[in-house]
């Protein structure tokens, strides 16, 4: 008996070991998937690329983010394939970034116009950015940005309303004269027409007007 109570007592520990091991492992994961950010007057330095914005070098908070975009912008969905020749973003950050936390702003403007159906905007939303790793480059994250489309169609006009929800939208390619590359997302649908497909993917190539240079790092 003495040894079986021996060899349990061992499991019971290897069993609390464990479960101390498995959740540091968690919070570290939940702490690296925090994505710290800062966004950057010049490349950052560091191991790995483009860790560390030197000191004086970050973007402050306030900074206005402009984007414009090139060629075709499009909504794709089921139903109906949304082209426009003009849209703009704006988004004003309301934080620096740090190692803890990524930068995030306020849209200021979200336009589309010269479309094949009419496209407005319901509510501008926020956007996060974060910095790749190894790389001087960021993804963006969309929340609560909601645009409404009224298409016409051979069952009269269909309305749809799409609205981001921590949706990751798409890349920013840093350098002198930034891109942004938004594709490979699903915008789901809100309760509309019951002919609006349920996602719709937003595609467009952006120019970043200002600010001129980008560059993500992850701290100063």
């Amino acid at each position: 008996m003495g040894s079986i109570e021996g060899e349990t007592m061992k499991y019971v520990k290897t069993l609390g070991v464990a479960a101390v091991a498995a959740a540091a492992l968690m919070a570290f994961v939940g702490a690296s998937s925090a994505s710290a950010t800062v966004l950057c007057k010049t490349p950052g330095t560091g191991t790995p690329t483009g860790t560390t914005c030197p000191e004086g070098w970050a973007y402050p908070v306030g900074t206005t983010t402009h984007e414009v975009n090139e060629g075709v912008v499009k909504l794709t969905t089921e139903f109906k394939n949304i082209e426009c020749s003009k849209s703009e973003i704006e988004i004003e950050t309301e934080n620096l970034g740090s190692e803890t936390e990524t930068v995030r702003g306020q849209v200021k403007k979200l336009t589309f116009q010269e479309c094949n159906c009419e496209i407005k905007t319901l509510n501008n939303g926020t956007q996060e950015f974060h910095w790749i790793s190894g790389t001087h480059n960021g993804t963006i994250t969309s929340t609560k940005s909601e645009v409404t489309a009224q298409c016409s169609s051979i069952f009269g006009n269909v309305h749809c309303i799409y609205s981001t929800n921590e949706t990751d939208v798409g890349d920013v390619t840093a350098g002198a004269e930034a891109t942004v590359d938004i594709e490979g997302n699903d915008i789901p649908r809100l309760t509309t027409n019951g002919l609006c497909a349920e996602k719709a993917s937003w595609d467009g190539k952006y120019k970043v007007e200002s600010p001129k240079p980008l560059y993500f790092a992850t701290k100063t």
